[in-house]
């Protein structure tokens, strides 16, 4: 006879060597014996229906779980692949985006290009606004006065039409100032750009 232990609450198992089950007087747990006279983990048929059972719900389990594992995966992939999309539909944007702000900076630049031009016009003409009409030969030496200076200071040059004589020379411009004497009519042409490019001068009979 050897003394084993109940698995279930510990009470000691009183097991003839011979026997094939052996039974706690404490709990009431059966127990089958196997060749070497060890206790047998398993209990009777009910116990290992019951494991069966447990084990094919654990396999259920398994199963079911793979569910949401499996929509995780899918929802990541989608997830990755609408990411992709909407970078290079950012991508685009940002080009766009780019394009347009190139396209408004090279406007801006033409309408300062543009506004500067038309300030160093205003700023040319403005020294001869009041020399045009009728002059005495007096108010017309300052006219004269203000060709030769403008020709010093600026890269477009102002020719003087006296007496149907062109002239830019400053020497020739000046003779002309000390032979005038009582009126003239002043006109001026313009160029292309609206710069006056010529002061005509009209003797007055």
């Amino acid at each position: 006879m050897k003394n084993l232990k109940c698995s279930s609450c510990g009470a000691k198992l009183q097991v003839e060597e011979n026997n094939e089950y052996a039974v706690c007087d404490h709990c009431g747990s059966k127990y089958k014996l196997n060749e070497d006279l060890n206790v047998n983990i398993k209990l009777d048929d009910n116990v290992k229906e019951v494991l069966n059972n447990g084990l094919g719900t654990f396999n259920n389990i398994s199963k079911i779980a793979l569910i949401p594992i499996i929509i995780i995966v899918i929802i990541v992939l989608l997830l990755f692949v609408f990411g992709v999309t909407n970078i290079n539909k950012n991508g685009k944007i940002s080009e766009k985006t780019q394009q347009q702000i190139e396209d408004k900076t090279k406007e801006q630049e033409e309408i300062i290009k543009s506004q500067q031009e038309e300030s160093k016009k205003t700023l040319f003409n403005f020294q001869f606004t009041n020399d045009n009409g009728t002059k005495s030969a007096f108010f017309l030496e300052s006219t004269l006065d203000e060709i030769i200076q403008s020709n010093k200071t600026y890269d477009k040059k102002v020719i003087l039409v006296f007496d149907g004589l062109e002239t830019v020379d400053e020497s020739k411009i000046i003779e002309i100032k000390h032979s005038l004497n009582g009126n003239y009519e002043v006109s001026f042409n313009y160029d292309s750009d609206g710069y006056i490019n010529k002061i005509i001068v009209d003797k007055i009979n």
